[in-house]
């Protein structure tokens, strides 16, 4: 199956015209997949942890995950996210209606969301702590030992290393819908800008354009489905109640994370 679709120039020469929309039940079925995958896996190798340490002084009741700003800006990215994905590939599927417009302000909506997100983590946040690092290696190990060995589960710190991973695929993903969606913006009538379809590229360059930026919205489908996936498993409810509420309880906190990688008293006092 071709990644893109093609067709002809005005002078008959071959050029990309978009990504190939197939993908579509491609991409739904490979986050399907990898749920189904993930959940049978789990059920053979329950994680095991350490006991939860001694509780230290001080440390208050409900620990904050996730500020009011982190918090707000994670929805309206979920929101501006599956608005894009709905106004891109609904009307792949029948569904008409007057969709560019919407389309172009969720983008722009995510755009500023983005730029937000970006300069609130570098001011405010420990902006390490969200990327893959030499320590994380040790929850690989854990995760790749014989079925049934006997061990402890390294703790992580604020994310663990899966909740990392994730977020480097979606900076990835989602950079590139931004970054082709802004260029992209010079192909349509908006207010912003004055239109000029021909401003960066010739037919053949527009294409390749478009199909980055279809390939972009298909890999999101995917982690999507996962993230979805994830969120509603029971061991990961008390992280997604954070995300509405903002705090986690003080015995997940201790259950679940290394006090040493991340300090609860630090961010309850945020």
């Amino acid at each position: 199956m071709s990644l893109v679709t093609w067709g002809a120039s005005p002078w008959g020469q071959p050029v990309i015209l978009h990504a190939a929309w197939q993908l579509l039940w491609v991409s739904l079925a490979a986050g399907a997949a990898f749920a189904v995958g993930h959940a049978l896996w789990s059920r053979s190798r329950p994680p095991v942890h350490a006991p939860a340490p001694t509780v230290p002084a001080g440390l208050p009741e409900r620990i904050l995950r996730h500020g009011l700003p982190a918090r707000a800006f994670h929805w309206v990215m979920a929101a501006s996210m599956l608005t894009l994905l709905a106004t891109a590939f609904a009307p792949k599927l029948g569904l008409t209606f007057d969709w560019v417009g919407l389309h172009v302000l969720a983008g722009i909506v995510l755009l500023a969301a983005v730029a937000f997100h970006i300069v609130h983590a570098v001011c405010c946040l420990d902006f390490a702590a969200i990327w893959p690092q030499p320590a994380d290696l040790a929850e690989v190990r854990a995760v790749l030992r014989p079925s049934g060995q006997d061990g402890v589960a390294p703790k992580p710190g604020k994310y663990p290393l899966g909740n990392k991973l994730f977020h480097l695929a979606i900076v990835v993903v989602g950079l590139t819908m931004a970054a082709t969606g802004l260029i992209m913006l010079w192909r349509v009538r908006t207010p912003l800008l004055t239109r000029d379809p021909y401003r960066f590229f010739d037919d053949a360059g527009w294409g390749v354009v478009y199909a980055v930026h279809g390939l972009a919205g298909l890999s999101l489908i995917a982690l999507v489905v996962i993230h979805v996936y994830f969120a509603l498993r029971p061991e990961k409810r008390a992280i997604t109640r954070s995300m509405l509420v903002g705090t986690m309880d003080r015995d997940f906190f201790l259950s679940h994370h290394d006090p040493a990688r991340w300090s609860g008293e630090k961010d309850a006092a945020r």
